[in-house]
């Protein structure tokens, strides 16, 4: 795909604040940057992600949203289902209303790797070869399957949203979905007005 998972990610973000911010809400970057409605919230978001000298894990950090907040994670959510569930309990304690977003790279999703293959997961630097790499992708399939329908289980009990975003496609395509997922959130939850937004 032409954009990595995590400069797609970045685009929808700096977007999806830029219409938010418009249309009068306030955003925010759990630990790095309060909600703010600030006219160049790119550039303060830009900002607080530049010069974040932390390492940071595939999950957002812990914390306690109002209840009236609508959180969009986005992520790869290639962590065990049991981080995902403890993750989502805390972020829906309070009450707020969310959405997941997979993103992930094309390859992801069907696995066209044939042969010895060695695999290395970024985070950690771990590694593992496949002899004949092809004679995985029906388990993987599977495997995938199973994981996001684990998700999507978890998520459909709090009434959050969860969706995947492959790469190759349109980022305006996800960030029609996540404005228009808010907005119907908004008016069904709170009409007069909106909450915060992180």
């Amino acid at each position: 795909a032409r954009d990595s998972k995590l400069e797609r990610a970045l685009i929808v973000t700096f977007a999806l604040a830029e219409l938010l911010v418009a249309g009068g809400e306030r955003v925010g970057i759990p630990g790095l940057m309060n909600p703010t409605a600030s006219r160049n919230v790119i550039d303060k978001m830009a900002q607080a992600i530049l010069h974040d000298d932390l390492t940071r894990a595939s999950l957002p950090p812990s914390f306690v949203p109002s209840a009236r907040s609508e959180i969009v994670v986005l992520s790869d959510f290639w962590s065990p289902i049991a981080e995902i569930r403890t993750m989502l309990a805390g972020l829906s304690a309070s009450g707020a209303h969310g959405t997941l977003i997979q993103v992930v790279d094309p390859a992801e999703e069907t696995f066209p790797y044939a042969g010895r293959v060695e695999f290395v997961e970024p985070e950690n630097g771990s590694t593992i070869t496949a002899g004949r790499a092809e004679r995985w992708a029906s388990d993987y399939v599977s495997r995938v399957a199973l994981h996001r329908d684990q998700i999507r289980s978890e998520t459909n009990m709090l009434d959050w949203l969860f969706s995947t975003h492959t790469t190759d496609r349109s980022a305006a395509e996800l960030l029609l979905f996540l404005h228009g997922g808010m907005m119907a959130n908004k008016g069904a939850v709170n009409p007069v007005k909106a909450g915060q937004t992180a």
